[in-house]
């Protein structure tokens, strides 16, 4: 028998993963299969309450009125039953799965593969409800992840959990259960997609998110009007391009810039960004400068500015009416101190200028200058007088040229302080980036295409690359990302993309930034990325289902 002991010593290697529920808690076991048995390492189960003693080379584990004694080679129960015999690995005691059995009255052993799960009371299945992408299943008691498992095919998802109480649970009506020997499978139509699944475990809900593979081709609904397809179209006598479009229904969703997290002059992937806002779809939006990351033209959001305007090129904008806007306006911003009204050259801006303005979501220290007058704005009233190095939360700095110091002399806490938009056009801004070039209007090519394709160096509008674009169709909304520098497609240049969408039917339509900078996140998946891409940007536009609009910027 010892040598049978030495062998099992040779071979047997410590298992994580395991777990003992006890008392609503999980605690992580370790565990050995060796030899067709499982062994449990008896220092882990104190938890449970179980006493574990060593005396003179002997080893007592207690539990209420039971013991295991063990010695050498041998396991006995209440000192009369003999039953398999231990393991010894570096020096720790793992008693056989049989032995705990006899020993922990009250409790339930299960084994999964090489794993263990020992409980005092198995959780109950409540609910499960499918989402537009993914499911929410609810439940008492606890869950470790070695109790779920997920099996995917074409069109469909199945979730198992086991062990837990075999019992129906309440579910919707495009959800199949199943009752498993020791639990519950819950079978999902996911459409017309091979899917990706990722799940988390909270405090008494599993939620399950459903993502599209890297490779997808078809079509998807995302949410309550909102559509997603990828597919590939041919144009100029036979050319290809993958294209992603992202059809939305304005009166369904909140469209809005959305601001990398650590502020302008960082960047942050597309896809992080959406699921950090609790979004469900987006794209990137300004050009920006690749050295300072700043991003370059007019960003608004919720009405208010966080960049000023480059030089009138096209703005995609959400009005207060939730009207789409996409064309050329000009917007300057301008500042009300008391009443005397000052024209903002720069918000949130590395550059220079009479009269700037900063807000929290400036990274940098806000440049201090001898020729300036500082002062800070919280709720439209000057909260401190004189420089602060950073933006807080809601308020922002402004810095003021001292020319205008006769304005500003009786200046003092408390005074009103208005930022304002001031379109040269009747138009009522909510939300907007600048971008570009615009490429039609009213279904048409515009007439000074040429002088369009001029305003923008670098080759951008003549060169075969990725492109970003927005566009209006049948009252819906359209983003579309032109995929490039793959096997399929080099891109399209300024023209394709006008005969393009003209030739869709496509009403009004421009671009925003593109080249590796084009990309679209829709349900947790990343589209257009290219080779050198890495997808991070300063400025995203977000989109998030109506009712889930609770979010920051």
């Amino acid at each position: 028998m010892k040598q049978i002991i030495l062998v099992l010593l040779i071979f047997a290697s410590v298992v994580f993963g395991s777990y003992l529920i006890s008392g609503g808690k999980a605690f992580p076991l370790r565990t050995v299969f060796s030899e067709g048995i499982y062994y449990v390492c008896a220092e882990d189960l104190a938890p449970a309450g179980v006493g574990y003693i060593h005396s003179n080379g002997y080893h007592y584990i207690v539990y209420d009125n039971h013991v295991l004694f063990i010695k050498e080679h041998e396991t006995i129960f209440d000192f009369v039953e003999k039953l398999s015999p231990p393991l010894f690995v570096d020096g720790l005691l793992f008693v056989p799965i049989d032995a705990l059995k006899k020993v922990m009255e009250g409790y339930q052993m299960y084994t999964k593969g090489e794993k263990v799960l020992i409980y005092d009371s198995l959780p109950i299945v409540l609910s499960a409800a499918k989402e537009k992408n993914g499911v929410t299943i609810t439940y008492t008691g606890t869950i470790v992840p070695d109790m779920v498992s997920v099996e995917k095919s074409m069109g469909r998802v199945r979730i198992n959990l086991s062990p837990v109480v075999v019992s129906l649970p309440n579910v919707s009506e495009d959800i199949k259960v199943e009752l498993e020997k020791n639990g519950l499978s819950f079978i999902v139509d996911v459409g017309n997609f091979y899917p990706d699944v990722e799940y988390s475990i909270g405090d008494g809900k599993l939620l399950f998110r459903f993502l599209l593979v890297e490779g997808f081709f078809g079509r998807l609904e995302v949410a309550d009007g909102v559509v997603f397809e990828r597919k590939i179209e041919e144009f100029d006598e036979g050319e290809k391009t993958v294209v992603n479009y992202l059809i939305m229904d304005p009166e369904k969703v909140t469209i809005k810039p959305v601001v990398s997290e650590n502020g302008f002059g960082t960047i942050e992937r597309l896809d992080e960004m959406v699921k950090r806002v609790g979004g469900i779809a987006g794209i990137n939006g300004n050009y920006f400068d690749p050295v300072t990351k700043f991003p370059i033209g007019l960003v608004v959001i919720d009405g208010k500015p966080y960049s000023a305007m480059f030089s009138g090129r096209p703005v995609f904008a959400i009005t207060e009416d939730n009207e789409v806007f996409i064309g050329r306006v000009i917007v300057d911003v301008t500042l009300m101190v008391k009443d005397v009204l000052f024209l903002v050259k720069g918000i949130n801006t590395l550059g220079e200028g009479e009269v700037l303005v900063y807000t929290k979501e400036f990274s940098k220290e806000i440049p201090k200058k001898d020729d300036k007058i500082y002062f800070v704005v919280k709720d439209s009233k000057v909260s401190q007088i004189g420089y602060k190095s950073h933006a807080e939360d809601s308020e922002y700095v402004v810095s003021i040229s001292k020319k205008y110091e006769e304005y500003l002399s009786d200046l003092k806490e408390g005074d009103e302080v208005y930022i304002s938009l001031q379109p040269n056009i009747p138009l009522r801004i909510k939300q907007a980036v600048e971008g570009g070039p615009l490429l039609i209007q009213n279904g048409a090519p515009i007439p000074d295409a040429w002088e369009e394709k001029a305003r923008y160096g670098g080759g951008i509008a003549y060169a075969k690359a990725p492109r970003t674009v927005i566009a209006t169709k049948d009252g819906k909304l359209w983003f579309l990302v032109f995929e490039g520098y793959n096997h399929i497609t080099r891109g399209l240049t300024y023209d394709e993309l006008v005969d393009f969408l003209v030739s869709r039917g496509f009403e009004d339509a421009m671009c925003v930034d593109g080249g590796s900078s084009s990309v679209m996140a829709v349900a947790g998946s990343l589209f257009g990325r290219t080779e050198n891409s890495t997808a991070a940007i300063p400025v995203g536009i977000v989109v998030w289902e109506k009712k889930k609009t609770e979010v920051g910027k």
